[in-house]
């Protein structure tokens, strides 16, 4: 969970202690997966020490590295008859590690991308060009393309290597705000989860994050996936679960479709470490059946989360919010009074303090905004302030098509998780 925002005079902007975000689940995951390839395929212990001491030497001041990570949904053969994994990717993340920096940014499986791929001209829903477009190179190739970023590389899973993760490490727990129910007969697939804890195994973390029929719909899940693997990889930490690694180890990494040398992986494990995070979900505009990019709000936005933004700069926009007529909710939903901690540190920072609701219990922290608030040519002010209160806060920035509770321009909404 979040912390709230430190205090600090006010005018001394870039004195602001940022609090420590959570580590990133792409970063866990990355070095829990390498650690587990080693114990169970490479060299003994002693050797592995050897290669990640050496991994330090002669590194710049900044080891870099971008890649997509995506994970392939469930292909059915007949009545409740998984084949194994799909030809569609479910998930799609776009990462780059800078030094001990992770930035992840969450992509819509229902995205309409148009342009070039291994196979050639694409045009269509994003997740599938998998099965289309050239596999992992062409997913890799049209997040290049999409962000105008460079991509290096490609990691592609299953949901079998996340179901057994899970269950390596006793389940995960997570907090429902309501019931959620789906039912699937030709799939086999029965989801009757009750509000509140929930002790989720393998088989029903995936049911978790597959779900689809809430409020958000793609972007719902997007944070519910994050959820489990950051659960999941946080308690495979605790040494009481690292003898299990190596007997899961072949299943994880016989199930990843990657181009990521080892080689290059175990020289990123230092930094891997100390990680910090920054996340946001692609600004995107509905059209039709499909989400496209919001093209206004793009270029901004990679510079902001890709670039560097200073504090100073930060608290400025924040401080003339107000006068913009933008209206922005701390909804708290932590169960424990972390809105109200929240409105004190804003009001010791010198920055006015959002309204605070309380709501149900449950769910993630992030900062949600309206999709399609650009206009012609730039962002509008109120996909800034989202912005600014994201990277303020250490909290993921989303778009929802409608923004709940109405009549404001920002919601931070403070879960329990």
């Amino acid at each position: 969970m979040a912390q709230p925002p430190s205090p600090h005079r006010p005018g001394t902007a870039s004195s602001v202690r940022r609090p420590r975000p959570r580590g990133s689940l792409i970063g866990l995951g990355l070095a829990l997966l390498v650690l587990a390839w080693a114990l169970a395929y490479g060299p003994q212990h002693r050797d592995v020490e050897t290669q990640w001491q050496g991994a330090d030497q002669g590194r710049g001041p900044y080891e870099e590295l971008s890649l997509v990570v995506a994970a392939r949904d469930t292909e059915y053969c007949g009545y409740h008859t998984a084949c194994g994994p799909g030809l569609r990717t479910d998930t799609i993340f776009y990462v780059r590690l800078r030094g001990a920096e992770a930035t992840v940014v969450a992509i819509p499986r229902d995205l309409h991308y148009s342009g070039e791929t291994p196979e050639g001209y694409f045009d269509g829903r994003i997740n599938t060009i998998y099965e289309r477009g050239g596999k992992g190179k062409g997913l890799q190739m049209a997040v290049q393309n999409l962000l105008g970023v460079p991509v290096e590389h490609h990691v592609i899973l299953t949901f079998e290597a996340v179901m057994r993760l899970v269950d390596a490490v006793d389940g995960v727990d997570v907090v429902l705000p309501q019931p959620m129910k789906y039912t699937d007969r030709a799939a086999g697939l029965y989801i009757d989860f009750p509000a509140g804890p929930v002790h989720l195994d393998g088989k029903d973390a995936v049911k978790y994050m597959r779900f689809r029929r809430w409020e958000g719909t793609d972007l719902g899940r997007l944070d519910r996936i994050r959820e489990v693997m950051e659960l999941a990889l946080r308690k495979a930490q605790n040494p009481r679960y690292w003898p299990r690694l190596p007997g899961v180890a072949s299943a994880l990494w016989g199930s990843i479709e990657t181009s990521l040398p080892l080689s290059e992986a175990l020289r990123l494990l230092p930094n891997l470490r100390n990680l910090t995070l920054k996340s946001a979900t692609l600004p995107t505009l509905e059209e039709g059946l499909y989400l496209i990019p919001d093209q206004a709000a793009m270029p901004s936005f990679i510079a902001g989360l890709l670039g560097r933004t200073t504090d100073t700069e930060v608290m400025a926009r924040l401080v003339q919010a107000e006068a913009l007529g933008l209206k922005t909710l701390l909804l708290d939903r932590s169960g424990s009074g972390l809105g109200e901690r929240y409105r004190q540190g804003f009001i010791e920072m010198g920055l006015t303090p959002p309204e605070l609701q309380l709501g149900k219990v449950g769910g993630s922290s992030v900062v949600l905004v309206r999709s399609g608030v650009s206009v012609v040519g730039r962002e509008s002010p109120a996909f800034v302030l989202a912005r600014d209160y994201a990277d303020l806060l250490h909290l993921p920035l989303q778009t929802r098509i409608r923004l709940e509770p109405a009549g404001y321009d920002v919601v931070i909404v403070l879960g329990s998780n």
